[in-house]
Parts: C-alpha cells; structure tokens; sequence
C-alpha cells in the first residue's frame, strides 16, 4: 500500500472521530440531579431592557413578581417567576448568557400531569416526561405565548401556584423529572440522534452507540444519588453571592467549634486497636477449628465484634487525622492574607475572605468514580463568564461543558498541556495572563490541575490529596499558585 492512499484513510478516520468527538463535547453534560434557587436583589440581567419589557408583558397580564432567582448548581443562569392564583397559571423568564432569554408559561394538573408553552432555543429534542406536555413556540411575545397555552389547556383541577411556593414548586418539578430521566437509563439513542442532527451532526449506528454509551455512562454514575433536598442555610459553604469580607468572617468566626484536641498517644492506642483485631481473628480461627461445623449465632457474634473493632479503628483513625490537620491549616492560615481557621464538630477548614473573592480549602477524599483532589472554590466580587482550563486528554474534552467552544491557542508549553474552552473567547483570552498559564505549568508538578469558572464561581482543582500533614509543605505551594491565579482573574475581569 503506498504512503497516499494511507494518507487518505488516516484523514478519513481523524475526520470522523473529530466529528465525533465535536459532538460529545457539546453533547455531553454532567446532569445537575437537583438545584436550590436562592433569591437575589438586584440581579445581572444580560439584556436589562428586553427583561422589563417581559416582566411588563406579565404583570399586564394580571401576573404577580414572584421573585428573582439564582440557582446555585448553575449560577450563570438567572430567573424571574410570576404567578396568576386566580388562574392557576406561572410563568418564568430565564436568562443565561450562552443560551440568551426565554420564557415559559405553564399550568399544573391535580393528576400530576402539564402543560408548558415556552420559546426556548432548545429542549425539543429530549422526550417529554409522561403527562407533561411541553409546547415549543417561535412566539417570543408573552402575549402570544399565553394565548397558545389557554388555547391548548384541557380541562381539570390545576395547582394553585402561589409566590410563596414558587421557589420550592420550580426546584421539586425539576428532580422529580430528573428522576425519571435517570430511572429510564439517561438519554436515548434516539434522543442522542435528534440533538446530533439539531447540531448538525451526522452519526453512523457505529458512531451513535459508542456516543450513546459514553453519556448514558456519565448519566448514570450518579444514579442513585438522587436525595431529598435539604432545606435552610449551610453555615460552613461558601455563600452564593460576594458579601463583605469581614462580614463572611465573623459569621464563621462566631460558629466555629474549639480546636480538637487528642489527649492521649497516638500510637498505643492503634497498637491496642491492632492487638484486638489480630486477637479476635487468632480466636475465631481456633474456635472454628475445635467447633466446626459453627453454629450461625456464633458467626453472628464473631462478624459483630470484629466489625466493631475496624469501625472503632476507622474512626479514631479520621479523629487522628483530623487532629493533626489542625495545626497545620492553622500554620498556613498565618502566613497567607485574609485566610483564618473555622471548625466545624472536629473538621477543621481554611477559609478565605479577600477584598474580591471569598474562598474555601476542599479536600477530596475520592472514590468509586473520582480520584483524591484538592481544589481552591471561590466566589467572587464580579461574574467572570465561562471558562474551563483543562489537561489536554480525550476524555477532558470530551466531559466539557456542552456550552462552551475550544479555544484555539497558539503553539506553546501551555498548549500542548492544557484545553481552554469558553462561552466568551474574548474574556477568555483576557484571563489567560502569563500569570495564569505560568501557575497551572508549575501545578502540573503536583498534580492534574482544573481551573472552572461559573459566573462568579470558581474553583481551582487539583488531583492529589493534599490533607496529610507530611503535605504542608506542597499543600502551601498549591495555595500559592491557586491564589495567584484567583488574583489575576479577579483583576483582569475588573478592568473589563
């Protein structure tokens, strides 16, 4: 075979897996199995005009303002509810600035069923849940929209929506209907094929079964990780929006626990704790060996004690580590600005209240589908778009947000190591400082880094576990980097 005709394959084959691969990345997204809407003041519209043009549209209507909205599991995306009690009737405008404005008017069936006329951009490729009908209308009036929904209600009992339990109505219809989403499997093929062919995609069955398994995969990692929400506020997380620095640290301040304290040695206690485990398995040995065949009580009683034993020893264990974590979170909390000390029972964590972000020290212990991380969340004083810096491996590019593009970068150290895709390529070429692009290269000696930015949320991650006192010294270095990168970013998006 001559050096052309396998050129031409070799073009062939990278041409439809970049196909493929173009597909998956926007395709692809982690699904968000439950969101928390926090109401906001005076939020950030895109296009304030073309919002108090719709708003207007409502409340002309006979529509009250049931509040402005930020979800915390997508803050980019804002929303504005409104209901009618008298006609059983709510509506909601959205706003995020990928997907732009749209509105939804809908009503709730006492059968559980609905009915939803909206101008969304997309959606109309995803199956509906039973019994809810979803209306997609190129009418991006409200007047319109409303009149295509009470043309097109049937006759039953409707929910009363109310503005008091707007909030808590929109977030439970959204996991209920996740729910049946990863109960079905994830997306169908069918479904893969339909948003394929909406992005101009085509796939072969080949091309549409591996596509279909990669994200029915990503689905259903977290299947069965669908709870009930907890209500109320979460006194040790970052809170959703920038409040004053200060503030945000008396407030920690004033809830933190004493430092925990192990009033004995260590070691003698893990020798005991290892004795009695060694102890107890040298006994049930000889005791099967002289009672066998052994009854099921004495089984029972064996199991019971020795998992008494690991569980006492897994435990003090956690206390121990935790224990000596203090000092040295303490020690670097000293050394860096605006960082301090909070505890929480016997769990110690680095806060952070700088001049334009908050942040907060996580440390990952991994799992099943997730490697030990360590990573820097922030939020910050402005919104700073979207951006995501990622090693440059397949499957980086192939879980990144289905929203944003890859940015072409010119050819350098930085490009051959890390993808950088974006909503806003401008901003993005604007965040990526030498700063940026120098700190995530020396990252690369400690771990795998991740830089997410969200609206104001950010998050610098790392895949290592940093939490292990003999780690204070790397653990110092990666605060340095991630903390220099914050900076940058934060001063490059108040210049804009």
């Amino acid at each position: 075979m001559t050096t052309i005709p396998l050129l031409i394959i070799a073009g062939t084959v990278a041409a439809a897996g970049y196909l493929v691969f173009k597909f998956l990345l926007k395709l692809y997204r982690k699904p968000v199995l439950a969101i928390d809407l926090s109401p906001i003041d005076q939020p950030k519209w895109s296009d304030p005009k073309k919002i108090d043009e719709l708003t207007e549209a409502f409340l002309c209507n006979g529509f009250e303002k049931a509040g402005d909205y930020r979800c915390g599991q997508l803050p980019s995306l804002i929303l504005s509810g409104f209901v009618r009690p008298s006609e059983q009737t709510a509506g909601v405008i959205y706003d995020h600035p990928t997907c732009g404005i749209w509105v939804d008017c809908y009503v709730e069936y006492e059968d559980g069923g609905s009915l939803t006329v909206s101008n969304a951009p997309a959606g109309q490729e995803m199956d509906p849940m039973p019994q809810r009908t979803k209306i997609y209308s190129r009418e991006t009036a409200v007047d319109a929209l409303l009149k295509k929904l009470r043309a097109e209600a049937r006759h039953g009992e409707r929910v009363t929506i109310t503005k008091e339990v707007f909030s808590s109505h929109v977030e439970d219809t959204y996991q209920k209907e996740m729910k049946w989403r990863l109960e079905r499997g994830g997306p169908s093929s069918l479904e893969i094929l339909r948003v394929a062919n909406t992005l101009g995609q085509s796939l072969d069955s080949e091309q549409l079964q591996e596509a279909t398994q990669k994200i029915d995969s990503a689905w259903m990692k977290d299947n069965g990780k669908l709870k009930a929400k907890k209500r109320g506020p979460y006194p040790f997380d970052l809170p959703q929006e920038f409040q004053r620095p200060d503030t945000f640290r008396m407030k920690l301040e004033q809830t933190s626990d004493p430092v925990p304290r192990l009033n004995v040695q260590a070691l003698p206690v893990y020798l005991v704790l290892i004795a009695a485990l060694i102890s107890w398995c040298y006994h049930g040995y000889h005791y099967n060996e002289e009672h066998y065949p052994v009854s099921l009580t004495a089984l029972m009683v064996f199991f019971s004690v020795l998992i008494v034993l690991v569980l006492l020893f897994l435990a003090f264990y956690d206390y121990h580590r935790r224990v000596r974590l203090c000092p040295v979170l303490k020690r670097l909390a000293d050394l860096r600005p605006g960082a301090f000390l909070v505890i929480r029972g016997s769990s110690p964590s680095l806060f952070y209240g700088r001049e334009k972000w908050l942040g907060r020290l996580v440390f990952g212990e991994g799992g099943e589908h997730e490697r030990a991380s360590t990573r820097l969340d922030a939020v910050t004083w402005k919104p700073l778009g979207s951006l995501t810096i990622s090693r440059s491996t397949l499957l980086g590019k192939v879980i990144g947000r289905s929203e944003e593009e890859v940015l072409p970068l010119t050819e350098s150290e930085f490009s051959r190591a890390f993808t950088v895709s974006a909503t806003d390529i401008r901003l993005a070429r604007e965040l990526l400082a030498p700063a940026v692009s120098e700190a995530l290269l020396r990252l690369q000696e400690i771990g795998r880094p991740l830089v997410e930015v969200d609206g104001s949320r950010v998050s610098i991650h790392i895949e290592c576990d940093l939490s292990r006192p003999r780690k204070e010294a790397t653990l110092g270095r990666f605060l340095e980097e991630a903390e220099g990168i914050l900076e940058t970013v934060v001063q490059k998006a108040g210049q804009r």
